[in-house]
């Protein structure tokens, strides 16, 4: 199993292609947050506030892990080492979960220099400035969590499609229904009950949770829930393509 942890990560640095997206993904960050005079440069505000960061970066993972993700199984398939891969003695499901446990690393890889420029922002910040580390290990525990849920998306999509430009769109446009469609479908409801439920059911109500400071059981099990559902699905459709 660890063996194939380290593959996806070799895979995906094994081409120029990896660290451009890294720099492209960590370059973005700093000019948006940092360099660039927009609303949510931290510089722009009379106080520390780091809520915006948390609130536009699940935006761009709808990019970045659908990146990260196309080349797991898709590669796999079109190289024809599938095959060979399925023989080894090892379960499915563990070829599975270290093909998540290796994205989820690069996905951590990748907005770890985050927590750099926020290292940065805390030198100009003035001695008396109150910050709420509670809510910045929170939403970080948060988007975490979102990142697994975006790559469990992705995973069943990876082994459906065998082109990694198509797994890609494909996987973006899920993952941005996902995060944002029942928010805007819960608003269309005229009863309460149907109005939480559908609105319970997208990742973005459960993630703004997180990055407003708390961390409720319910929501970690929502994210952790639906993770073991989709590697179920990816487990369905792995096994179909074995029997192809």
């Amino acid at each position: 199993m660890l063996v194939l942890f380290f593959k996806e990560i070799k895979y995906f640095f094994i081409t120029p292609i990896g660290y451009i997206i890294l720099g492209i993904f960590w370059t973005f960050n700093t000019l948006l947050f940092i360099v660039i005079q927009n609303d949510y440069n931290f510089f722009q505000k009379s106080f520390i506030d780091f809520n915006e960061f948390f609130t536009i970066t699940p935006w761009m993972l709808i990019v970045l892990i659908p990146i990260i993700v196309m080349r797991s199984f898709s590669e796999e398939f079109q190289s024809g080492t599938i095959d060979l891969l399925i023989s080894k003695p090892i379960s499915l499901i563990n070829i599975l979960w270290s093909k998540f446990f290796g994205c989820l690393f690069l996905f951590i890889l990748s907005i770890s220099p985050s927590i750099i420029n926020i290292i940065y922002v805390f030198q100009f910040s003035s001695p008396d400035s109150q910050v709420d580390f509670q809510v910045i290990i929170g939403s970080y525990f948060g988007l975490l969590l979102l990142g697994s849920n975006f790559i469990s998306l992705c995973l069943p999509i990876s082994i459906i499609f065998k082109n990694q430009i198509t797994v890609f769109i494909a996987s973006s446009f899920i993952c941005f229904l996902q995060y944002f469609l029942f928010n805007q479908l819960s608003v269309l409801s005229n009863s309460g009950f149907l109005y939480e439920l559908i609105l319970n059911i997208g990742s973005q109500e459960h993630y703004s949770k997180f990055i407003s400071g708390v961390m409720p059981i319910i929501d970690i099990g929502y994210f952790v829930g639906l993770d073991v559902l989709l590697m179920g699905v990816s487990l369905f459709f792995l096994n179909k393509s074995r029997h192809q």
